[in-house]
């Protein structure tokens, strides 16, 4: 851990009085931050032993002269404070370069006794105040306040949660993910995932894909599911997670210094989309070598068995989950450049029991061995299935009508069952992160991030001989450069490509006694399982399939520059985010569908007609897209009590297009009259974009007075928030005439 102090000295030039401090010495005088990841704001307001402010308390134009020095903790205690004034470990900087941590505020002042309030923690995002009463007495007597109020964030009108690294450490998370973590913020609900809705979590009603996930200040919305119709994915609506749906793939949990998620009343340096605003900070290195090892695991031999694994007497399915990995951080050259390496290693073996229908086998008494009943080109097809281990299927039906047993139930021609078995996944997330201090007002960071993960899925439709596999590969690469121009005005870049790629598909298995159909058998000369797909479904008996399902891969390239200027009360803000993407699917070439009503009766399988059959062929998509957004903000200390935050924020979103002519989505003109409806010439947006989209927004934090030390605040806020306005749109250039 890293405990710095900055040591601010200012003298305002007021006449000294009785019961009145004249200059100061101070930690932050308006820690302004160096992006709207990393923003924190720390106030101080000393008084008298009367309890009278000192005039110009909160002086937000001074700190020309502040001091970063590297301290060291540890769980025993704090290590003493290295000189600021000899040791070569001392670098000039000013606060408003220092990100979220762990720093100590002292105050000194000839006649009165120096104050120390050591660990202060600044969060992502905060805007603190602390009040200090000074105490006259000598210079060399020491008040160390130990204890007091926790700090609350009394200059922000955004309704907010942070979760920081000490609080995960405390917690045992399932699968190593914070997703789980957001679930703790009030407003905040667990959505149903499908295949062309891929959110997770709901913030305050808003639609799943309105959330925006950034790390270290860059888009981590470049997302894509596996799915051929790109639908959300494509306008980069959806986070990049692992094949298990985990933020592992982004930033391991070992590697993140802390988030915060903004559900409301948000500044208009965020936006993008209305939903939750999920902030993401990384570790860094320090002066001194630190490293951890962890490995977390479960194992059956640890749970109890399934109650359905009793029922069946089945064999109890096999629990593997080893999480491990390391983190290791430190100088390359002292005071100068730094660097944090994290892996995190994870191999499931998830449990799950199964009870499903499969065809009958000579086990079947009543109906017959329905696989040597069947036509001989469709035999191979019924053998696919697992081999029935558990009782006859029956129907219920009115006896002695349209053929009904005397009995009341008619056979279905198939059999239970019921299995155990374990779904594999893993993941690799390799991290490297340098941070450079080029002099005392210019740093630059760099991170490259990289982790494929991989899950194999039994039972994707109903057939447990059937699996779906399918492999994630992230990578992420941002480069930062933060300068102060001066006391009062800061600059912070950040550059960033990434690029997430899925692919997927389905196989056969010889699981439960079925025999794997060959590719010669499902699809005509020229395909095969790597670029086709077979389905076949027998309803009430279950689906299986195999072949190429797709591949999707979103490339993604954020710009992002964000200029502070702090001028009295005021702290304004100005900055402009761009960003470029570029997706791609690939799916299957051939695929064939075929769909009996079941295994006896019209349309079953034992007729040897189907009743619905799709032979089909689907094109690849190239598409771009890009948004761009500016904004400008102003946080005004209006009084001692009341902050006041307003600005506009404008947001162009174009439609998606193709890469090319041949890849431009397919529209229509005249949506409002059906009878009337045709094809739009090649190349026609899908719609107009808007340039218009200016959003003002205003709120205001009120700190409630009357008892000392209170640290309730009242937070209002307004504005307009507008959302990517692509929605579903990416699904435009799939399911229509590119679906043949």
């Amino acid at each position: 851990m890293e405990l710095v102090r900055s040591y601010c000295s200012t003298n305002f030039g007021l006449p000294t009085k009785p019961g009145r401090v004249g200059s100061c010495i101070s930690l932050f005088e308006a820690c302004s931050a160096f992006t709207h990841v990393t923003a924190c704001t720390l106030a101080r307001s000393p008084s008298d032993p009367l309890h009278q402010r000192l005039q110009q308390s909160r002086c937000l134009h001074c700190c020309s002269d502040c001091y970063l020095v590297e301290r060291t903790s540890s769980r025993a205690g704090l290590t003493p404070a290295v000189d600021h004034h000899l040791s070569r470990r001392t670098r000039r900087i000013l606060p408003n370069q220092s990100p979220p941590g762990l720093y100590q505020i002292e105050i000194e002042k000839p006649g009165f006794k120096k104050l120390i309030k050591p660990d202060v923690i600044l969060h992502v995002q905060d805007a603190l105040a602390i009040d200090f009463e000074m105490t006259v007495g000598s210079a060399s007597e020491t008040i160390t306040v130990e204890s007091g109020a926790p700090l609350v964030d009394i200059e922000s009108a955004t309704v907010s949660t942070v979760i920081d690294r000490t609080f995960v450490e405390s917690l045992p998370l399932n699968g190593r993910s914070f997703q789980t973590l957001i679930m703790l913020t009030p407003g905040v609900v667990v959505t149903a995932t499908a295949f062309d809705d891929q959110g997770q979590f709901s913030v305050n009603g808003q639609r799943a894909d309105a959330n925006y996930f950034t790390v270290d200040g860059v888009s981590a919305n470049f997302g894509v599911t596996g799915y051929p119709p790109l639908v959300q994915a494509a306008g980069g609506a959806l986070p990049a997670f692992s094949a298990a749906g985990g933020t592992n793939s982004l930033v391991s949990v070992d590697a993140m210094q802390e988030f915060r998620i903004q559900t409301s009343s948000f500044a208009p340096e965020f936006g993008r989309a209305p939903g939750g605003q999920i902030s993401i900070l990384t570790r860094s290195g320090t002066n001194s070598f630190h490293g951890t090892l962890f490995e977390y695991f479960r194992n059956s031999v640890l749970d109890a068995r399934d109650w359905f694994v009793n029922f069946n007497h089945l064999a109890k399915p096999a629990e593997r989950q080893n999480d491990f990995g390391g983190v290791v951080g430190g100088p390359i050259l002292k005071d100068k450049t730094f660097f944090f390496f994290s892996y995190e290693g994870l191999r499931l073996r998830q449990p799950s029991t199964q009870e499903t229908v499969v065809p009958c086998n000579s086990t079947c008494q009543i109906l017959g061995n329905a696989r040597a009943m069947a036509m001989p080109a469709l035999q191979p097809y019924l053998n696919a299935y697992p081999i029935p281990n558990g009782p006859e299927v029956f129907k219920s039906c009115t006896p002695n009508v349209n053929g009904c047993p005397a009995s009341g139930q008619q056979p279905t021609g198939s059999a239970q069952f019921n299995s155990g078995y374990s779904n594999p996944a893993t993941l690799d997330a390799y991290s490297i992160r340098v941070d450079q201090v080029i002099n005392a007002k210019l740093s630059l960071f760099g991170r490259y991030n990289y982790s494929p993960s991989y899950t194999d899925q039994r039972d994707p439709f109903g057939a447990l001989s059937s699996t779906q596999s399918a492999s994630f590969s992230v990578q992420t690469f941002t480069v930062g450069l933060s300068e102060t121009i001066s006391p009062g005005i800061s600059n912070e870049v950040r550059a960033n490509y990434s690029n997430d790629r899925v692919g997927s598909k389905y196989t056969l298995d010889s699981f439960g006694g079925a025999v794997p159909l060959p590719d010669s058998l499902l699809f005509p000369a020229g395909n095969s399982s790597a670029n086709s797909l077979f389905q076949l479904l027998i309803v009430g008996t279950g689906e299986f399939a195999k072949g190429k399902y797709g591949t999707d891969e979103q490339r993604q390239v954020n710009l992002v520059d964000n200029l502070s200027v702090t001028a009295g009360g005021h702290q304004l803000k100005f900055g402009v985010d761009y960003r470029w993407l570029s997706p791609f699917s690939n799916p299957f070439t051939y695929a064939q569908f075929a769909e009996f009503s079941g295994i006896a009766g019209p349309g079953g399988v034992l007729s040897g007609t189907s009743p619905f059959a799709q032979v089909g062929s689907h094109q690849g998509d190239a598409l771009l897209s890009g948004n761009i957004s500016f904004y400008g903000q102003d946080t005004w200390k209006m009084a001692h009590r009341l902050t006041v935050t307003c600005g506009l924020r404008w947001d162009i979103n174009p439609p998606l297009k193709g890469k090319n002519l041949a890849n431009d989505p397919f529209s229509v003109v005249g949506l409002d009259n059906p009878t009337t409806m045709t094809l739009a010439p090649r190349g026609t947006p899908l719609y107009q974009t808007t340039y218009g989209n200016v959003a003002a927004r205003v709120g205001l934090a009120y700190q409630l007075a009357g008892i000392r030390n209170w640290g309730a605040v009242l937070r209002a806020g307004f504005g307009i928030f507008y959302d990517l306005g692509q929605g579903s749109l990416g699904a435009c250039s799939r399911l229509g005439p590119r679906r043949r």
